[in-house]
């Protein structure tokens, strides 16, 4: 008798890992509750190799977060593991108004697996990278400061509408908060004559004004420590106009090992650089309309942007294609969607190109005593 293919969903959370088993007919097989430690990951691999099924794949929410212990355990087991988007399983929950539990949603992270056998490839590596981790762990520190210093700005421009229609005519006629802020410094005012909320309110100010230069000085500090950690992966993606040090560390970081993206198509696919067609009539033609495709990376597809933006700024062959695009009567939407399609199969191309040399140079160095 020949065995039986399927599929497998996981739905993992801090402390446990549900799984649930789908055959290629649809038909749900098992589920199965483990730990996240080293022996329920081991009992989640013998309830795997034990089923009757042949797993062909496996689904997984959350690969790079919370699944990311077993995606690495999964992997190096040899499975074929893939990430399933959590509003995808949202949305067939809606659709076939489902209830919310761990067993509902791993069914529906393998009924998603079986129905799309393209899913992007789970985890952004297949094993540790210690020098991509201390690029993360700067990353991620620096976008917490910077989160903090937007809040503090955010808060700072509400307490200054609230001061004194004399204070705030003293202060620089700007929508920018910090030189207000700089400026309440350097004001001189009959404090004693003020009420003593608007005393208050002035030092929350000048107490923000401390806040925020120290937050803008640890993130120039981390800054410094980028270009050498990109030295270390041997990026060469500052060499594309419009890319600089941190705008190289955001693509490092969210896409990870390039080489588990076989094809130009696939990354573009997966940062929604890849325009989805929309449009009615042709038959058996080419589409003419396309729209945005708000399905994938929105970091990644943000970055692309802001590259695209900057080489129509200053960037003669970029400046060259949106001509060349406009003038066929494209419109400027899709012109641009185009440059930033050509823009990811640049940046995928550098980055398998630094992924071969970084591999080529660790595999010639001696080996250490």
């Amino acid at each position: 008798m020949e065995p039986r293919h399927g599929v497998a969903g996981i739905d993992p959370h801090k402390h446990t890992a549900t799984i649930s088993l789908v055959d290629h007919r649809g038909e749900a097989w098992k589920t199965a509750s483990f730990a996240v430690t080293p022996d329920g990951i081991n009992e989640l691999l013998g309830f795997l190799s034990d089923s009757e099924l042949v797993i062909d794949q496996i689904g997984i929410e959350g690969s790079s977060s919370l699944g990311l212990p077993l995606t690495l355990a999964l992997s190096a087991a040899g499975y074929d593991v893939r990430e399933v988007q959590p509003n995808r399983t949202a949305e067939r929950r809606r659709r076939r108004r489902r209830a919310k539990t761990d067993i509902e949603d791993a069914e529906a992270i393998a009924r998603e697996t079986l129905s799309d056998p393209h899913l992007p490839p789970a985890g952004k590596h297949s094993a540790p990278d210690a020098a991509w981790d201390e690029l993360t762990a700067v990353h991620d520190w620096r976008s917490s400061l910077v989160l903090q210093r937007v809040r503090q700005l955010t808060e700072a421009e509400a307490v200054l509408v609230a001061l004194p229609m004399d204070v705030r005519a003293q202060l620089p006629s700007t929508s920018r908060v910090l030189p207000q802020l700089e400026a309440l410094e350097d004001i001189t005012v009959q404090l004693p004559e003020m009420s003593s909320a608007s005393l208050i309110r002035i030092d929350r100010l000048v107490a923000a004004l401390d806040d925020i230069r120290r937050l803008t000085q640890r993130i120039k500090d981390l800054d410094k420590q980028v270009p050498a950690l990109l030295a270390v992966l041997g990026c060469t993606l500052t060499e594309i106009c419009g890319v600089g040090t941190v705008t190289a560390m955001e693509l490092l970081v969210e896409i990870g090992d390039p080489c588990r993206f076989l094809t130009e198509a696939q990354f573009a696919r997966w940062c929604g650089a890849a325009p989805l067609a929309v449009s009615s009539g042709e038959g058996h033609g080419r589409a003419r309309r396309h729209r945005l495709d708000r399905g994938g990376n929105r970091k990644v597809n943000s970055v692309l942007h802001i590259v695209h933006v900057t080489q129509v700024r200053c960037h003669d062959p970029a400046r060259s294609f949106m001509a060349r695009k406009i003038s066929a009567n494209m419109p400027k939407r899709s012109a641009r969607r185009a440059h930033k399609r050509q823009l990811a199969n640049v940046i995928i191309r550098h980055m398998w190109k630094d992924a071969d040399r970084r591999g080529t140079q660790q595999t010639s160095m001696p080996a250490t005593a």
